[in-house]
């Protein structure tokens, strides 16, 4: 792995979306869309990338939850596929069949959408599967479960586990990892639901093997919540202490540019996408469909952190401007 490779391709990527998606864009989702074009190992390509984001805009309206800082990840998303024109067809498609299973129109579930097969036969199927699981998750965690799970309920609910071991063992993770000091919340929630992945059968050893690679990270680099699903899927996927340091040694070197100086954390971030994207791509027990899911699921969830971050700075500096 060439570290100064990797980091010239991060620093050329980011100048690029930065330079198309907008001076209003956050910075740390024009950086977690630059981290999913480098952990994927794919080229930005600024003609597909503006065509995705102009089909989107020619389909939603001002107030639609697609507008603002999340519409160049979701275009990023669309950016990939062989007709930019009919991947967001096929987007509102299932969105609008999710809608009518009764999840909510915001942004969480469009990417729920981005995660449903590609087979319009499968739609009805996958929606109800993921609303029944979300629906036993809610009676789980009822304050806790709210439309930020969409994407998560539809990435385990197209396993067809039983809904109601799935979430019982989701919350068995959650109690067990709040024992060992994991910080309550949404990020790990989506810890919980990680750890079922491969199996939704609860695993004392799994949570100790993520308590382990939580530790290794926290010593070395930028650990925060927002990373609790990233250790999870590190988990499931048998990441060993050589990978992990691999990630580390990553994440020092990309400390070392600019765009990092503030955002250590999103170096962490990039780095554990990076090794996992390898990671994933050879494991035999799941197919690149999975692994590609697995990917997109993590930048979803970061960009709509970032964005809700830049939202609340946002507001918090009109407001003292205005005191």
């Amino acid at each position: 792995m060439r570290t100064e490779m990797i980091l010239q391709e991060v620093e050329t990527t980011y100048e690029k979306v930065k330079s198309l998606a907008g001076w209003s864009v956050d910075k740390n989702v024009v950086l977690t869309i630059t981290s999913y074009y480098v952990t994927a190992g794919t080229e930005f390509d600024a003609f597909t990338f503006n065509r995705a984001m102009d089909e989107l805009k020619s389909r939603t309206g001002w107030f639609s939850p697609l507008r603002g800082n999340l519409l160049p990840m979701m275009a990023a998303f669309l950016s990939h596929s062989k007709s930019t024109e009919q991947a967001a067809e096929r987007l509102f498609e299932k969105q609008k069949v999710l809608r009518s299973h009764g999840f909510k129109n915001s942004i969480h579930s469009y990417l729920a959408a981005l995660l449903m097969s590609d087979n319009p036969a499968d739609d009805e199927t996958d929606a109800r599967r993921a609303k029944a699981l979300f629906d036993a998750m809610k009676k789980q965690h009822f304050l806790l479960t709210s439309d930020d799970d969409y994407a998560y309920a539809m990435l385990l609910g197209r396993k067809d586990e039983d809904p109601v071991e799935h979430a019982q063992s989701m919350r068995d993770y959650y109690d067990a990892f709040r024992k060992k000091g994991f910080r309550s919340g949404n990020e790990l929630q989506w810890l919980s639901q990680v750890m079922t992945y491969m199996d939704i059968e609860f695993s004392a050893e799994r949570v100790e093997r993520a308590e382990e690679i939580s530790i290794l990270l926290k010593d070395r680099t930028k650990v925060k919540p927002v990373h609790y699903p990233m250790i999870g899927f590190l988990t499931v996927f048998q990441m060993d202490d050589e990978g992990v340091m691999q990630i580390i040694n990553l994440a020092k070197q990309l400390e070392q540019s600019k765009l990092f100086r503030w955002n250590r954390e999103m170096a962490l971030s990039i780095a554990i996408g990076y090794i996992m994207h390898q990671l994933t791509e050879s494991a035999d027990q799941i197919s690149v469909s999975l692994a590609t899911s697995v990917e997109m699921i993590l930048r979803a969830q970061q960009a709509v952190m970032a964005a809700t971050v830049g939202a609340v700075a946002a507001s918090s500096a009109a407001s003292s401007s205005q005191s």
